[in-house]
């Protein structure tokens, strides 16, 4: 069974890396943990991976993180770091 929520899924991150903290030697601009929380939608799967690519709603380098994609705002995410999210209860 696979942990990957499908293409075009709403969902929010919950953890990043399989934890909800930065460890204490990260660098501000790879604090990806800043958007736990936050909203986004899957746009890729990655292939061979356990991967998906979410675009976020709220602006990458807002937050002063890179962003290292092609596509704005999105960045490869576990698919165990990710809830879908009900759209109709948001």
């Amino acid at each position: 069974m696979s942990t990957k929520p499908p293409i075009s899924a709403r969902v929010r991150l919950i953890s990043f890396l399989s934890t909800a903290h930065p460890p204490a030697d990260c660098s501000p601009h790879e604090n990806y943990w800043k958007l736990i929380n936050q909203l986004g939608q899957v746009v890729e799967d990655i292939p061979q991976s356990d991967c998906v690519l979410v675009v976020f709603e709220y602006a990458v380098s807002d937050l002063g993180l890179a962003c290292h994609n092609p596509v704005p705002n999105a960045l490869r995410i576990k698919g165990t770091d990710l809830a879908t999210v009900d759209v109709e209860n948001l």
